[in-house]
């Protein structure tokens, strides 16, 4: 009897003291579809940054909250109030894509635009997801691209 009750109370426990597990942005991005010896392609990039903005939330598509990534600044300490500040402000679909990640460093940067861009300003610049050539430590980047940089429109 004491063997089931401890049972139970360990999960129960397991159960609802599971928090949304919230990621550093250093963290590595599971790329296990994407095994190529020689880093991810350039579509290859493209899709995992597509599924990376929506599995942290940028989309009109439900975040993951069990794998949320954060950014270099984060507002919110509460994972609701960062989610839903978020939440939709990105196109599902990439904009454009770049060889190499800010500073120089090998990897690839693929380019979102805002889902609003009602203002001037806000048409003419986009969010990037840096990663490394095989798809680890991606990342939303805390500053703004300039969509004309991009190397390559999609």
């Amino acid at each position: 009897m004491k063997l089931l009750l401890i049972l139970t109370i360990v999960a129960c426990v397991n159960i609802s003291c599971a928090k949304p597990r919230v990621s550093s942005a250093a963290r590595e991005t599971p790329a296990r579809e994407f095994d190529g010896k020689n880093g991810l392609t350039e579509a290859q990039a493209v899709e995992l940054a597509e599924k990376f903005i929506a599995r942290n939330g940028y989309t009109d598509l439900p975040p993951d909250k069990e794998n949320l990534s954060l950014e270099s600044i984060e507002w919110e300490s509460d994972v609701d109030e960062m989610l839903k500040g978020r939440y939709n402000t990105l196109e599902r679909k990439a904009f454009g894509v770049s060889k190499g990640r800010k500073g120089g460093a090998k990897g690839w940067t693929v380019v979102f635009r805002f889902k609003d861009r009602s203002d001037e300003q806000t048409r003419k610049i986009g969010r990037a997801v840096t990663m490394n050539p095989d798809g680890s430590k991606a990342r939303v980047e805390h500053v703004d691209f300039i969509l004309a940089k991009v190397e390559k429109e999609l």
